[in-house]
């Protein structure tokens, strides 16, 4: 079982759309529901002032 789990968002998150799928929702809901910690992880940077 994984502990944790880290999700970019463009291109493996979000779809060409930017939506999440039903598929994508229901995996990450599974992983939750079994105690796996899920976070996002983006490579983009922000500046922070």
């Amino acid at each position: 079982m994984y502990k944790f789990v880290a999700i970019d968002l463009d291109g493996t998150l979000l779809n060409s759309y930017g939506q999440i799928s039903d598929k994508t929702k229901d995996a990450i809901k599974k992983a939750i529901s079994i105690g796996t910690e899920v976070v996002i992880a983006s490579r983009k940077n922000y500046r922070f002032y």
